[in-house]
């Protein structure tokens, strides 16, 4: 959880300087240590993006142990990723990152909920 919380404030970093698709692409992160972090309690660890995305969305979205709406900020934060490191011609606004980044903070703090037991303190 430690990184997570890293790469979502290098996202507001990089937003606050002007970088508005490394704070996208930061924020992403964000979301994937966190739902890595999560599987770990779990006993997984997937090689891969669309591995951490499948084996999160069994354990924690199919369970009911974070909301559907809210796993869903790692699909978006990651087709944001994809977008803001690999398409060159798209332009992304510094509001549309800042809701990115706010999205991905619900998405850390409700991961943090579940897989923290309640007496331990936030690493935010």
């Amino acid at each position: 959880m430690d990184r997570a919380w890293e790469d979502l404030r290098t996202a507001r970093h990089d937003l606050e300087g002007g970088f508005v698709r490394a704070a996208i692409s930061r924020a992403y992160y964000a979301a994937f240590h966190a739902a890595r972090a999560a599987l770990l309690t779990e006993g997984e660890s997937p090689k891969s993006h669309g591995g951490v995305r499948n084996r999160f969305g069994y354990h924690f979205i199919r369970t009911g142990r974070v909301p559907k709406a809210v796993g869903e900020i790692l699909d978006v934060s990651e087709t944001l990723r994809n977008r803001a490191d690999y398409e060159a011609l798209t332009i992304f606004d510094e509001h549309g990152a800042a809701d990115l980044i706010a999205d991905v903070e619900t998405f850390v703090r409700a991961v943090e909920a579940v897989i923290l037991p309640p007496d331990t303190p936030s690493t935010a």
